[in-house]
């Protein structure tokens, strides 16, 4: 039985931990709050700390050998990303497969479409965090840079809700599933012979303010104004469509899947 080790245990990784005991692997999560938190058979929390630097530390040691990992954690909780990466890198040198959970938002903010060859901001820290990752496990890593996410409870039509006027209506929107992502993540581990960089974004990439007021119209009979004005990219998620046979099957204009939204803000 492999044994994978998760950093981060929200909104993502919590649907993503039934999936991977299913596929017959003992599921070790490192989280900082073990609140609430149960062991199970084959699944297991460990608590982490940083230090000033940011590096992880662990409570106590790992008794099990790690084969697999998967680092889920924000930036925006971190004080120096890179180096949280760096140290992750550090302590499981010998992992046979790291997979990494990035952004489509470190692509450069031009038009057009993007793919994984598109221009990166080379300063962000998701990027220093992909180029620690890269040179680490030079031959076994997964990177899946992520649109924007949305799920049944989670979606930013309520952002541009509150809003009495939004820019940029004329940007395309870029969007993915929390199933897709779950589907996706299943899909690489079971094929580990497939590694690289790969975006994740349904292919559908309609304007910002046609398709907020559609999604806003059938969930909440409102309208959101746009300003007519803003560009951007699209990003290109064929990639990882056709290098392991992936349907994206969760449409984004889907209210079904989206009904937590719904009882949530109304």
């Amino acid at each position: 039985m492999k044994t994978v080790l998760i950093f981060g245990s929200g909104w993502l990784a919590h649907r993503l931990i039934r999936p991977l005991v299913s596929s017959n692997r003992r599921i070790i999560i490192a989280t900082r709050d073990l609140k609430g938190k149960k062991n199970e058979l084959y699944l297991e929390f460990f608590q982490i700390g940083y230090d000033e630097n940011g590096s992880v530390q662990f409570d106590i040691e790992i008794p099990y050998v790690i084969d697999e990992i998967m680092v889920m954690l924000p930036p925006s909780a971190m004080g120096d990303y890179a180096n949280t990466i760096a140290s992750i890198c550090k302590q499981f040198p010998t992992v046979l497969h790291f997979l990494f959970t990035s952004s489509t938002g470190v692509y450069l903010d031009n038009e057009g479409w993007v793919n994984e060859h598109s221009a990166l901001k080379i300063d962000h820290p998701i990027v220093m965090a992909e180029n620690l990752i890269k040179a680490a496990y030079p031959k076994n890593h997964t990177i899946l840079r992520l649109s924007g996410l949305i799920g049944r409870d989670r979606h930013p039509v309520i952002y541009f809700l509150r809003k009495s006027l939004n820019p940029n209506g004329n940007a395309p929107v870029n969007l993915i599933h929390r199933m897709d992502i779950v589907r996706a993540i299943i899909l690489v581990i079971a094929q580990a012979q497939k590694f690289g960089v790969y975006n994740l974004c349904y292919p559908n990439n309609p304007l910002k303010r046609k398709y907020y007021n559609e999604i806003s119209e059938k969930i909440f009979q409102k309208r959101i104004e746009f300003e007519k004005n803003g560009k951007g990219k699209k990003i290109d998620g064929s990639k990882f469509a056709s290098d392991f046979q992936f349907e994206y099957e969760n449409d984004i204009y889907d209210i079904s899947l989206l009904d937590k939204v719904i009882v949530n803000n109304n």
